[in-house]
């Protein structure tokens, strides 16, 4: 399950929004470099983008122009150069929602989570596009289940609970629900713990089926429903993981 979760999360680090950043009202002087480095960064040669950006930044101090050092320097792997880049870039233009997305893509790549949920609120604050919007709840998302997996680590239960219902308040993320069905029933609230696995079932996308009907029966058999335990924990022994703990508990039931 944490490996499918970290997958999940892997996601997020190429979610950027593709802009038509073009050069109408820039310095003439800096047009060519910049046109230039967007020519590179279409053909993946960061480096060289990097050295034209560079170049054009020396005629002006323009927000594109920043944003793309931000954009080269991501992708060469120099996250703190590319913090600046986008940091300069909002402070030559404060609603430019791409930098903020960027920015938080930055932060969550380093485990910056609550950094990179300030900069994805931003762009909530500012575009005004669906598309947009709904990718940037679910990157929140993915960040608050970051945060509450790091206080389950913490046998901060309570926390993880708190941290995966602003997850899910954002973006209905079939991962998030798991763990509080699974936080809920640590916290013997089974009956949270079974509404949040229908959810997960509701929502599922990268998570296994068995998973959650693993945490659904064992919710269950505490309730002393019998009949529910064993249906859910039936369909749990289909997943090798939990195949094993699923039988124990059914072999109790009998």
């Amino acid at each position: 399950m944490k490996k499918l979760a970290l997958l999940s999360f892997n996601l997020l680090l190429i979610l950027f929004f593709t802009r038509g950043i073009f050069a109408q009202t820039m310095d003439s002087a800096a047009v060519k470099p910049f046109n230039d480095g967007l020519a590179k960064i279409q053909k993946a040669d960061y480096k060289g983008a990097l050295a034209d950006f560079e170049n054009a930044l020396k005629v002006e101090k323009d927000y594109r122009i920043y944003y793309q050092i931000g954009f080269a320097q991501q992708n060469l792997n120099n996250p703190d150069e590319a913090i600046s880049a986008y940091k300069n870039t909002i402070k030559e233009k404060p609603d430019f929602d791409a930098a903020y997305n960027n920015l938080g893509n930055v932060y969550f790549s380093q485990g910056k989570y609550q950094d990179a949920i300030d900069n994805f609120d931003k762009v909530l604050s500012i575009s005004k596009n669906d598309t947009v919007q709904n990718t940037v709840k679910y990157n929140i998302a993915l960040c608050y289940t970051s945060l509450a997996q790091a206080a389950e680590k913490s046998k901060n239960n309570k926390k993880a609970v708190e941290l995966l219902k602003k997850a899910v308040s954002n973006y209905d993320y079939d991962a998030a629900y798991f763990y509080l069905a699974r936080d809920y029933f640590i916290m013997n609230q089974f009956d949270n713990s079974i509404k949040a696995g229908e959810n997960a079932i509701k929502y599922r996308k990268s998570i296994s089926e068995g998973s959650i009907y693993y945490y659904m029966g064992v919710a269950y058999s505490k309730k002393n429903d019998t009949k529910k335990a064993k249906e859910y924990l039936e369909k749990a022994k289909a997943d090798p993981v939990y195949k094993t703990y699923a039988e124990t508990v059914l072999k109790s039931l009998k």
